[in-house]
């Protein structure tokens, strides 16, 4: 009997699975050094006098974080930002993605609209508030508002590159061969836009929850904002820096699940650091 093989050429690899990757143990190290001596420079800078005399300690900021999460209000602050912040941003996400892929695929519309598009993305937002606050009033409506405003831009921009990102031969084919609108849109324009959405959808993330927060101090609209002005009106400096502490830390868990998965969703266009 015979045993046919076929042989495997010399620069082919057999992919079976990504292997999952293992803890980098000296770059957690490192981050870890880090941490340490930011504390401990911020703790020499409070006993030495340097930092003003209202500054808190990293102690008095460390016990803080875990005496607010026994307080109901935080709570219910920290649900009225994540909610204002959330919708506004997956409103934001839903029509710059939408007027993006427009404008970028449209080149009358392209032409029209950039000198618009280019004004409002260098636009203060935060100019735009007392218009807004004088419409709405000081509500949540307003707060999820403003976060649009704030978050739109660079879903919309990136939005707009993605959809330019098309290679003019393969235009020119889909038009030759007459391929259905549908088609093209699913299997030609979408995965070409992906990896610049994605870079949109996770800046604007990090955006709305700074946006919604910031319409908290400045208009008292309950949330993690009130709660830090609040905070400084009373002299409670360790309680401002903890509020602090619980909304960046929620922009970072967030902007981490996006990135992971935009890894999934995008394997196809990561590349490799080695």
């Amino acid at each position: 009997m015979t045993v046919q093989t076929q042989d495997t050429a010399p620069g082919a690899v057999e992919i079976r699975g990504a292997k999952p990757r293992r803890l980098d143990w000296k770059l957690l190290a490192q981050r870890i050094l880090a941490l340490i001596v930011i504390f401990a420079l911020w703790e020499l800078g409070v006993r030495t006098g340097i930092f003003p005399s209202m500054a808190p300690s990293v102690i008095d900021v460390i016990t803080s974080i875990f005496t607010v999460l026994a307080n109901p209000a935080f709570w219910s602050a920290l649900i009225n930002t994540l909610a204002a912040s959330t919708t506004g941003w997956l409103i934001a996400c839903a029509s710059g993605i939408v007027l993006g892929l427009l404008i970028g695929t449209i080149r009358p519309l392209d032409r029209s609209t950039s000198l618009v598009v280019e004004f409002g993305r260098a636009f203060p937002t935060i100019a735009l508030m007392p218009v807004v606050m004088l419409l709405l009033g000081a509500t949540m409506t307003m707060e999820i508002t403003m976060v649009v405003l704030a978050a739109v831009w660079p879903v919309l921009v990136q939005s707009i590159l993605g959809s330019r990102r098309l290679d003019p031969n393969i235009v020119d084919t889909v038009k030759i061969f007459r391929i259905p609108k549908a088609l093209w849109f699913t299997r030609v324009l979408l995965p070409s836009a992906l990896p610049f959405i994605a870079t949109g959808v996770r800046i604007s993330a990090s955006i709305a929850i700074l946006a919604a927060v910031g319409v908290e101090v400045l208009t008292q609209v309950p949330g993690l904002g009130r709660l830090i002005t609040l905070a400084q009106e009373a002299q409670r400096w360790d309680l401002a820096f903890a509020y602090l502490f619980y909304a960046g830390i929620f922009g970072w868990l967030i902007a981490t699940l996006l990135n992971k998965g935009e890894g999934r969703l995008l394997a196809w266009n990561r590349r490799s650091d080695d």
